[in-house]
């Protein structure tokens, strides 16, 4: 074996074990690994296009000031309190504040962790809009036969956006025996090929489909294979032509693999820049309106897939640390629902796209957000259980730009 084989070799073994133990990470792990994700986990680049679409700068600068837990706060304490890699806030499509820590630049990516949910539901939207679903009420075994006579028999389309397929599955970051932890993370990690998609057919139901929220990041790996099926394309490749295309995005992309040149996964961690992901943002905003005027989405997607449209919309997403949902009104698609007409891409250690429509922003928040038993005792992010998703001071900054621009 020649030295570089032995090197390669070696690598893959490394970034195998440091895949599987994805959810023991100490921070200053999460930060190297969410800034390199792809030389651990096999992924799918989505490629940008010849031309970006360059972001404005805005003509004024931003400087709020917001109170948390009675300190006076700004920019600096925000970016170090919430552990964030990347800040950005878009104005009306320009760039109002942008910057940048723990070795990420505007070259970079950063992986998503659970926001790329909301984009593999803008695909669903662009799909429909393509004539390639014909209906989000269609049953999904109608795309994908072999799950026929198993418990997702009568699951929609709309079920697995809004998570209500109905299906049991644990979601408990904090145990390594939960369904997430050892028939996602761990399989994606040793790149088990087929082994999601064989797993889900095991598994039974506890509720009727469509009566009852219940987080799933497993039922997000079915949009994959639905879009692969409709499209006969990849994921990546049907998002460079539906997002990173018309949004003149200006980093490549990716999305992770369950194994080496297998399905994209699309429930956890693709990677994007932080202007790349405003501009993904910006889409949702302009109702699926690229940059050049193409329409990518259904007219009124953007209001119907942030509408909160889960029954029975949990106060707990059965994950401990948990996350504090009272600042939510409700789930549609893939997308959390802040209050009427402000919706979010929300990902776990603090991955952020924060819309405000009514106001015309777009704010972006990444960053390591670190496990609580890693988290000391006198910083401001140990108040709050579960604050590893980002703290209440997040939405006391957007309040205040809110505020600052009238």
């Amino acid at each position: 074996m020649s030295d570089s084989t032995h090197k390669d070799s070696n690598e893959r073994w490394l970034a195998r074990l440091l895949g599987g133990d994805f959810l023991l990470w100490s921070p200053n792990i999460q930060a190297e690994g969410f800034l390199h994700w792809d030389r651990i986990f096999a992924t799918r680049r989505v490629p940008r296009p010849a031309q970006a679409q360059p972001l404005a700068t805005a003509g004024r600068t931003l400087d709020v000031r917001y109170t948390d837990y009675g300190r006076s706060c700004g920019t600096d304490d925000l970016m170090r309190d919430e552990h964030l890699s990347g800040l950005l806030v878009l104005h009306h499509g320009q760039i109002l504040l942008e910057r940048y820590a723990l070795g990420l630049d505007p070259t970079q990516r950063w992986q998503s962790s659970s926001m790329v949910k909301s984009i593999a539901s803008t695909l669903i939207g662009a799909a429909l809009h393509d004539g390639l679903i014909k209906n989000l009420d269609d049953a999904m075994t109608r795309y994908l036969p072999d799950f026929a006579g198993t418990a997702y028999e009568g699951v929609t389309i709309r079920h697995l956006l809004n998570m209500t397929s109905g299906i049991g599955w644990t979601e408990d970051y904090e145990d390594l025996r939960a369904d997430v932890a050892e028939h996602y993370i761990l399989p994606i990690a040793e790149r088990r090929a087929g082994y999601i998609r064989a797993y889900l057919k095991t598994l039974r139901r506890l509720d009727p489909p469509g009566t009852q929220f219940y987080y799933n990041t497993g039922d997000t790996f079915l949009l994959s294979l639905i879009l692969s099926t409709v499209t006969s394309k990849t994921v990546a490749r049907y998002c460079a032509e539906k997002i990173w295309g018309p949004c003149g995005m200006e980093v490549d992309g990716y999305f992770m693999l369950e194994s080496d040149d297998g399905d994209e996964i699309t429930g956890s961690c693709c990677g994007a820049s932080l202007r790349d992901y405003g501009r993904f943002g910006q889409l949702m905003l302009n109702d699926g309106v690229a940059p050049d005027g193409t329409r990518v989405l259904p007219v009124g997607w953007t209001a119907l897939a942030t509408a909160p449209s889960a029954p029975n919309f949990h106060k707990d997403i059965g994950a401990r640390p948990r996350l504090d949902t009272s600042s939510f009104t409700g789930y549609g698609y893939l997308w959390w629902v802040h209050h009427p007409g402000s919706f979010m891409a929300l990902g776990a250690y603090g991955q952020w796209i924060h819309v405000e429509p009514a106001h015309g922003l777009v704010f972006v928040m990444v960053g390591a957000m670190p496990r609580e038993v890693f988290m000391r005792a006198d910083e401001p992010a140990s108040r709050e259980k579960g604050s590893q998703h980002g703290g209440p001071r997040r939405l006391a900054f957007i309040e205040a730009v809110k505020n600052a621009l009238g």
